[in-house]
């Protein structure tokens, strides 16, 4: 989705010219937000008990730059770059983002070192896929790569299977008489839901092989680069410890585990597999 905003920079101390990046005045989906940026911890760190009053106006100075984004629009307002309670304006940009978190995320790491990443986790997960809907999308990301390089390969997508004698159908990302795969994601923001959708994954995995013996059973998961720049520190951490979690599940039933970056890996290695 396109999106747009302008930062807000303070000065804390009048006339040093030394300013610090506190909070955004950005429009998402058509909808005019502003989100403070800076962590309380740093207003604590520079005013103690005092450091309610600094909050206080930040968040009322941001209000009152919304409201004057909405009546004259953001070049006007970049052109002009009115003082606001100390808050003086910053250079106006354009971006896309897959989500308000991101967005915000994205002007973190332009614009403030004194940000906390981590803290946007939580700030829109009613707005972001579900973990099915992003799981589909990996899948049809990958069976586009498989196109190019092993189209023979297609046919085996999205087939049903047992568990058991006189089980239910199951679907499975791939099943062939070689293999049988399934694909799932872990998203940064919402990685326990990622982990118990991956370890239900691979019981049905241990059992549709055991059943049809089948050579190959592999779990494929799209993960975060470890070096992504958007992560926090404690995404990343999170992120190592839930990989090798699900990797030592994996083991503990025989089964295999690829966590992949991208989709081209992902499909690079169900023709591994398909051999």
């Amino acid at each position: 989705m396109k999106a747009n905003w302008i930062p807000l920079f303070w000065e804390p101390v009048k006339g040093t010219g030394e300013r610090l990046m506190v909070g955004v005045v950005a429009n998402y989906e058509g909808e005019f937000i502003h989100q403070k940026i800076i962590r309380d911890d740093v207003l604590d760190a520079l005013y103690g008990k005092q450091s309610a009053n600094p909050k206080k106006m930040i968040n009322e100075a941001l209000a009152i730059a919304l409201e004057l984004i909405k009546s004259i629009g953001f070049p006007e307002i970049a052109k002009h770059s009115p003082e606001i309670f100390g808050l003086h304006f910053g250079k106006y940009r354009e971006t896309e983002a897959i989500s308000f978190n991101d967005l915000m995320r994205q002007i973190a790491l332009l614009h403030s070192s004194l940000a906390n990443l981590d803290s946007f986790d939580d700030l829109d997960e009613s707005d972001t896929p579900s973990q099915e809907d992003t799981n589909k999308r990996f899948v049809t990301e990958v069976k586009e790569a498989i196109m190019e390089r092993r189209p023979d390969l297609l046919m085996y997508f999205n087939k049903s299977g047992k568990l058991m004698e006189g089980g239910q159908l199951v679907k499975f990302g791939y099943l062939s008489s070689k293999a049988v795969l399934h694909f799932s994601v872990i998203n940064a923001s919402r990685q326990s839901s990622g982990v118990r959708d991956a370890r239900a994954r691979l019981w049905e995995l241990s059992n549709a092989q055991h059943y049809a013996s089948i050579k190959s059973a592999a779990l494929i998961t799209a993960v975060p680069r470890g070096d992504d720049p958007t992560l926090g520190v404690n995404q990343k951490d999170q992120l190592k410890a839930n990989i090798k979690e699900i990797e030592r599940e994996a083991d503990g039933r025989l089964m295999r585990f690829f966590p992949v970056s991208t989709s081209v890996e992902g499909a690079l290695k169900v023709i591994e597999l398909a051999e």
